[in-house]
């Protein structure tokens, strides 16, 4: 089987070579781009006054790789030594890694890689007047800040990347329509929408036929409602979840 991997580009080497270990053909194309908030823009200078005031939270959230790592490059330079008594999580097996590699000791969602399933573990957890701070990149959903406000804590955002759509090359386009790939491994919602806008009315993906790998009965749903109808959902975005996906499917 042919397939598309369209995570960005820093994030897409572990799975292709996660694919090609199974026996897959593989072509990347990136269908997102992350780039860092301008350090003086309204982001970037929040993200810098959040850092600073790391001690004041019982509760850091980071949401993804893309995260950890620009929100390690910045919160380093303000604490040589981690603050005492601020609880970590990371969403996913990937993001505790990093922050682990950092000396932070972070916890993950017990369930899966959603907000729903962090929730089910944190919720208990917070008191009344608790201060979090979800670190993520510019926008996204807001099922944890509305959660973790209902339950009587104070949420912060600290910002620190931008997510866009690429730009590809007419040659990067080209060769992909020459792989003409079977199925695609899609990682998040927005990559879905950016995969449809880009690559959508390309000869080769047909709606019916063509088979997307989607982290989440929620992207499933976005998927749907595009018209695509070979949907196979993991139980989360990490790449050994999305890759046992497609296998199972085989």
């Amino acid at each position: 089987m042919k397939v598309l991997v369209t995570r960005p580009f820093a994030q897409a080497k572990a799975m292709v070579e996660l694919l090609q270990h199974h026996g897959f053909e593989v072509q990347h194309l990136p269908c997102l781009a992350i780039k860092p908030v301008p350090c003086e823009s309204e982001d970037g200078l929040q993200s810098k006054r959040l850092a600073m005031a790391l001690s004041t939270f019982d509760h850091v959230i980071v949401i993804s790789t893309n995260a950890a790592q620009h929100w390690l490059d910045l919160v380093q330079d303000y604490w040589p030594q981690w603050p005492v008594g601020v609880n970590w999580w990371g969403m996913g097996e990937s993001t505790q890694a990093l922050l682990v590699a950092s000396g932070i000791e972070a916890a993950r969602p017990t369930t899966g890689d959603t907000s729903e399933a962090l929730l089910a573990d944190l919720l208990p957890q917070i008191r009344m007047y608790d201060k979090v701070l979800i670190v993520r990149g510019h926008g996204g959903r807001e099922t944890l800040s509305d959660a973790l406000t209902a339950a009587g804590a104070k949420v912060d955002y600290a910002q620190c990347y931008q997510r866009k759509m690429p730009q590809p090359s007419a040659l990067q386009l080209l060769e992909v329509d020459k792989f003409a790939p079977q199925a695609v491994i899609l990682q998040s919602g927005e990559t879905l929408e950016n995969f449809d806008a880009l690559l959508g009315g390309k000869p080769w993906c047909d709606k019916h036929r063509t088979v997307l790998v989607l982290p989440s009965v929620r992207v499933a749903d976005q998927a749907n409602a595009l018209g695509y109808r070979v949907i196979l959902t993991s139980s989360s975005a990490s790449n050994q979840s999305m890759c046992d996906t497609l296998l199972k499917s085989m």
